[in-house]
Protein backbone atom coordinates (compact mmCIF):
# COMPACT_ATOMS: atom_id res chain seq x y z
CA UNK A 1 0.00 0.00 0.00
CA UNK A 2 1.72 3.43 -1.19
CA UNK A 3 0.70 6.68 1.09
CA UNK A 4 0.97 9.84 0.20
CA UNK A 5 2.07 12.98 2.30
CA UNK A 6 1.21 15.95 -0.15
CA UNK A 7 0.00 19.29 0.29
CA UNK A 8 -1.85 21.41 -2.49
CA UNK A 9 -0.62 24.02 -4.22
CA UNK A 10 2.62 22.82 -3.26
CA UNK A 11 5.16 22.03 -6.55
CA UNK A 12 6.87 19.22 -5.12
CA UNK A 13 3.86 17.29 -4.35
CA UNK A 14 2.54 17.76 -7.25
CA UNK A 15 5.48 16.01 -9.45
CA UNK A 16 4.99 13.04 -7.36
CA UNK A 17 1.03 13.03 -8.32
CA UNK A 18 1.49 13.26 -11.86
CA UNK A 19 3.99 10.54 -11.64
CA UNK A 20 1.56 8.18 -9.77
CA UNK A 21 -0.64 8.80 -11.93
CA UNK A 22 1.23 8.04 -15.17
CA UNK A 23 2.22 4.77 -13.97
CA UNK A 24 -1.43 4.17 -12.69
CA UNK A 25 -0.84 3.54 -8.85
CA UNK A 26 -3.60 3.60 -6.38
CA UNK A 27 -2.68 5.36 -3.31
CA UNK A 28 -4.03 6.85 0.16
CA UNK A 29 -3.42 10.58 0.03
CA UNK A 30 -2.86 12.90 3.31
CA UNK A 31 -3.31 15.93 2.63
CA UNK A 32 -0.82 18.32 4.48
CA UNK A 33 -2.40 22.54 4.56
CA UNK A 34 1.13 23.97 4.44
CA UNK A 35 -0.82 27.21 4.96
CA UNK A 36 -2.52 26.00 8.21
CA UNK A 37 1.26 25.03 9.20
CA UNK A 38 0.34 21.21 9.61
CA UNK A 39 3.55 20.51 8.83
CA UNK A 40 5.26 22.17 12.39
CA UNK A 41 3.25 20.09 14.27
CA UNK A 42 4.97 17.10 16.06
CA UNK A 43 2.61 14.51 14.55
CA UNK A 44 3.88 15.32 10.78
CA UNK A 45 7.60 15.55 11.49
CA UNK A 46 7.31 12.53 13.13
CA UNK A 47 6.44 11.22 9.20
CA UNK A 48 8.66 14.03 7.52
CA UNK A 49 11.79 15.08 9.62
CA UNK A 50 12.62 17.74 7.20
CA UNK A 51 8.97 18.83 7.65
CA UNK A 52 8.48 19.03 4.22
CA UNK A 53 5.77 17.14 1.40
CA UNK A 54 5.71 15.27 -0.25
CA UNK A 55 6.44 11.89 1.47
CA UNK A 56 5.77 8.49 -0.05
CA UNK A 57 5.59 5.70 2.29
CA UNK A 58 5.06 2.40 0.18
CA UNK A 59 4.48 -0.76 2.32
CA UNK A 60 5.97 0.67 5.76
CA UNK A 61 8.69 1.72 4.18
CA UNK A 62 9.64 6.05 3.50
CA UNK A 63 10.89 7.71 0.73
CA UNK A 64 11.92 11.38 0.65
CA UNK A 65 12.44 14.31 -1.65
CA UNK A 66 10.25 14.69 -4.90
CA UNK A 67 12.57 13.63 -7.04
CA UNK A 68 13.85 11.01 -5.09
CA UNK A 69 10.34 9.32 -4.65
CA UNK A 70 9.60 10.07 -8.50
CA UNK A 71 13.08 7.95 -8.71
CA UNK A 72 11.85 5.46 -6.23
CA UNK A 73 8.79 4.67 -8.47
CA UNK A 74 10.36 4.33 -11.72
CA UNK A 75 12.66 1.41 -9.69
CA UNK A 76 9.78 -0.11 -7.91
CA UNK A 77 7.32 0.08 -10.29
CA UNK A 78 8.80 0.09 -14.07
CA UNK A 79 5.22 0.11 -16.17
CA UNK A 80 5.13 2.66 -17.90
CA UNK A 81 8.55 3.75 -18.17
CA UNK A 82 8.92 7.34 -17.55
CA UNK A 83 12.55 7.14 -18.15
CA UNK A 84 14.01 6.80 -21.94
CA UNK A 85 16.27 3.77 -22.21
CA UNK A 86 18.76 5.57 -24.16
CA UNK A 87 21.59 6.63 -21.96
CA UNK A 88 22.17 9.84 -23.69
CA UNK A 89 18.09 10.74 -23.19
CA UNK A 90 18.21 9.35 -19.77
CA UNK A 91 20.99 12.15 -19.28
CA UNK A 92 18.97 14.92 -20.88
CA UNK A 93 16.04 14.01 -18.69
CA UNK A 94 17.95 14.22 -15.63
CA UNK A 95 19.64 17.44 -17.07
CA UNK A 96 16.14 19.08 -17.12
CA UNK A 97 14.84 17.61 -13.60
CA UNK A 98 17.81 18.97 -12.13
CA UNK A 99 17.04 22.41 -13.93
CA UNK A 100 13.45 22.75 -13.26
CA UNK A 101 14.25 21.32 -9.36
CA UNK A 102 17.45 23.68 -8.72
CA UNK A 103 16.65 26.49 -10.57
CA UNK A 104 12.98 27.32 -11.93
CA UNK A 105 11.29 26.14 -8.58
CA UNK A 106 12.83 28.41 -6.23
CA UNK A 107 12.65 31.14 -8.38
CA UNK A 108 8.70 30.05 -8.91
CA UNK A 109 8.40 30.36 -5.10
CA UNK A 110 9.83 33.96 -5.12
CA UNK A 111 6.86 34.91 -7.97
CA UNK A 112 4.55 32.93 -5.81
CA UNK A 113 5.36 34.49 -2.79
CA UNK A 114 4.28 37.74 -4.31
CA UNK A 115 1.52 37.17 -6.24
CA UNK A 116 -0.34 35.03 -3.77
CA UNK A 117 1.49 33.12 -0.50
CA UNK A 118 1.95 36.02 1.58
CA UNK A 119 -1.53 37.55 1.33
CA UNK A 120 -2.99 34.12 1.60
CA UNK A 121 -0.83 33.80 4.99
CA UNK A 122 -2.40 36.61 6.38
CA UNK A 123 -5.38 36.27 5.13
CA UNK A 124 -5.62 32.94 7.58
CA UNK A 125 -3.07 34.59 10.73
CA UNK A 126 -1.73 37.27 12.81
CA UNK A 127 1.29 38.77 11.95
CA UNK A 128 2.47 37.39 14.89
CA UNK A 129 0.41 34.11 14.98
CA UNK A 130 2.29 33.67 11.21
CA UNK A 131 5.67 34.67 12.63
CA UNK A 132 5.50 32.26 15.50
CA UNK A 133 4.71 29.33 13.13
CA UNK A 134 7.61 29.76 10.57
CA UNK A 135 9.95 29.68 13.76
CA UNK A 136 8.77 26.25 14.28
CA UNK A 137 9.42 24.96 11.34
CA UNK A 138 13.11 22.86 10.87
CA UNK A 139 16.16 24.67 9.25
CA UNK A 140 17.78 28.33 10.29
CA UNK A 141 17.77 29.35 6.45
CA UNK A 142 13.78 28.61 5.80
CA UNK A 143 12.80 30.10 8.54
CA UNK A 144 15.26 33.30 7.79
CA UNK A 145 13.86 33.42 4.01
CA UNK A 146 10.28 33.22 5.04
CA UNK A 147 10.06 35.66 8.00
CA UNK A 148 11.74 37.70 5.19
CA UNK A 149 9.32 37.39 2.70
CA UNK A 150 5.92 38.06 5.62
CA UNK A 151 8.03 41.18 7.24
CA UNK A 152 9.40 43.34 4.11
CA UNK A 153 8.55 40.72 1.25
CA UNK A 154 10.90 40.58 -1.68
CA UNK A 155 12.57 43.69 -3.84
CA UNK A 156 12.82 44.30 -6.78
CA UNK A 157 15.87 42.90 -7.35
CA UNK A 158 14.92 39.14 -6.02
CA UNK A 159 12.07 39.21 -8.06
CA UNK A 160 14.21 40.27 -11.11
CA UNK A 161 16.75 37.19 -10.26
CA UNK A 162 14.23 35.02 -9.86
CA UNK A 163 12.73 35.85 -13.17
CA UNK A 164 16.31 35.48 -14.77
CA UNK A 165 16.75 31.52 -13.46
CA UNK A 166 13.38 31.14 -15.01
CA UNK A 167 13.86 32.83 -18.33
CA UNK A 168 17.43 30.79 -18.94
CA UNK A 169 16.23 27.21 -18.62
CA UNK A 170 12.76 28.02 -20.63
CA UNK A 171 15.29 29.79 -23.28
CA UNK A 172 17.01 26.32 -22.93
CA UNK A 173 14.01 24.38 -23.52
CA UNK A 174 12.85 26.61 -26.42
CA UNK A 175 16.39 25.17 -27.93
CA UNK A 176 15.99 21.76 -26.84
CA UNK A 177 12.75 21.24 -28.85
CA UNK A 178 14.04 22.99 -31.90
CA UNK A 179 14.70 19.52 -33.57
CA UNK A 180 10.91 18.43 -33.22
CA UNK A 181 10.70 16.62 -30.25
CA UNK A 182 7.36 16.98 -28.47
CA UNK A 183 9.03 16.28 -24.82
CA UNK A 184 11.92 17.11 -23.08
CA UNK A 185 13.96 13.97 -23.17
CA UNK A 186 12.12 12.80 -26.50
CA UNK A 187 8.78 11.02 -24.82
CA UNK A 188 6.96 11.87 -21.81
CA UNK A 189 9.85 11.44 -19.02
CA UNK A 190 10.03 12.45 -15.69
CA UNK A 191 11.55 15.62 -16.85
CA UNK A 192 7.94 16.76 -17.59
CA UNK A 193 7.16 15.45 -14.95
CA UNK A 194 8.99 17.79 -12.90
CA UNK A 195 8.37 20.49 -15.41
CA UNK A 196 4.29 20.31 -15.73
CA UNK A 197 3.96 22.08 -11.86
CA UNK A 198 6.12 25.00 -12.87
CA UNK A 199 4.18 25.51 -16.04
CA UNK A 200 1.09 25.31 -13.90
CA UNK A 201 2.06 27.65 -11.68
CA UNK A 202 3.12 30.59 -13.76
CA UNK A 203 -0.20 30.09 -15.36
CA UNK A 204 -1.89 30.85 -12.04
CA UNK A 205 0.30 33.68 -11.10
CA UNK A 206 -0.55 35.35 -14.86
CA UNK A 207 2.81 35.01 -15.86
CA UNK A 208 1.80 33.33 -19.01
CA UNK A 209 4.06 35.53 -20.68
CA UNK A 210 6.55 33.76 -19.87
CA UNK A 211 5.36 30.65 -21.99
CA UNK A 212 3.80 33.08 -24.91
CA UNK A 213 7.45 34.43 -25.79
CA UNK A 214 8.47 31.02 -26.87
CA UNK A 215 6.54 29.21 -29.17
CA UNK A 216 8.00 25.88 -29.03
CA UNK A 217 7.54 26.68 -24.97
CA UNK A 218 4.13 27.46 -25.74
CA UNK A 219 3.11 24.31 -27.71
CA UNK A 220 4.61 22.59 -25.15
CA UNK A 221 3.20 24.03 -22.20
CA UNK A 222 0.07 23.17 -23.76
CA UNK A 223 0.67 19.15 -24.20
CA UNK A 224 1.84 19.05 -20.96
CA UNK A 225 -1.74 20.65 -19.26
CA UNK A 226 -3.42 18.30 -21.65
CA UNK A 227 -1.74 15.45 -20.32
CA UNK A 228 -4.38 13.42 -18.49
CA UNK A 229 -2.16 12.75 -15.48
CA UNK A 230 -1.54 16.56 -15.33
CA UNK A 231 -5.38 16.80 -15.48
CA UNK A 232 -6.18 14.39 -12.83
CA UNK A 233 -3.38 16.00 -10.14
CA UNK A 234 -5.19 19.15 -10.42
CA UNK A 235 -8.69 17.98 -10.14
CA UNK A 236 -7.15 16.09 -7.03
CA UNK A 237 -4.75 18.62 -5.69
CA UNK A 238 -6.54 22.06 -6.55
CA UNK A 239 -4.93 25.26 -6.54
CA UNK A 240 -4.86 28.04 -3.98
CA UNK A 241 -6.93 29.73 -5.67
CA UNK A 242 -9.10 27.77 -5.87
CA UNK A 243 -9.43 26.42 -2.52
CA UNK A 244 -9.37 30.00 -1.10
CA UNK A 245 -12.91 30.44 -3.36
Amino acid sequence: MIDLYYSWYSICSEKVLIALFEKGLDFEGHHIDLFDFAQVEPEYQAVSPNGTVPVLIDNGRRVLECTVINEYLEDAYPEPRLTPADPVARADMRYWVQMFQDKVFPAAGVLSQVHFIAAELKRRWTQEELEDRIRRKIGKARIARQLRAVREGFSADDLAVAEEQIVSVLDGVEEALSDGRDWLAGDFSLADAAAAPNVYRFTIIDRNDLLTARPRVLAWSKRLLERPSVVRCYDYAPSVREDAA
